[in-house]
């Protein structure tokens, strides 16, 4: 499934040689384990060097820039590990179609 990236408002700035974009978007349903990619073109660049996606509804996300997928984590009750701290597990094959978050990109 492909992510679905949307530009917002006045979505682009630039610094010196570096372009920063901002907008919203969700991962789609399923999620594939390892990551929805995102491309440069989706948030409005030629070359994507970062992207930071926040936090919402529950979940977390982390851009992986060697293979430019976004992953998606969400908590596990620490008492189904027995009470011990748990890291932060990706979510499995859900939809995440509804889970709209906000990011902002930086390349050029």
């Amino acid at each position: 499934m492909a992510s679905t990236i949307t530009l917002s408002g006045d979505w682009l700035n630039t610094f010196g040689a570096k372009r920063a974009t901002r907008g919203s978007g969700n991962l789609g349903n399923p999620y594939a384990s390892g990551g929805i990619a995102v491309t440069p073109a989706q948030v409005g660049l030629g070359v994507l060097e970062d992207l930071n996606v926040q936090p919402t509804s529950g979940y977390v996300f982390e851009y992986v820039p060697s293979t430019g997928k976004v992953k998606a984590y969400d908590q596990k009750d620490p008492a189904a590990a027995g009470g011990a701290d748990i890291a932060l597990p990706e979510v499995g094959a859900i939809d995440l179609s509804a889970v709209v978050f906000r990011w902002t990109a930086v390349g050029r």
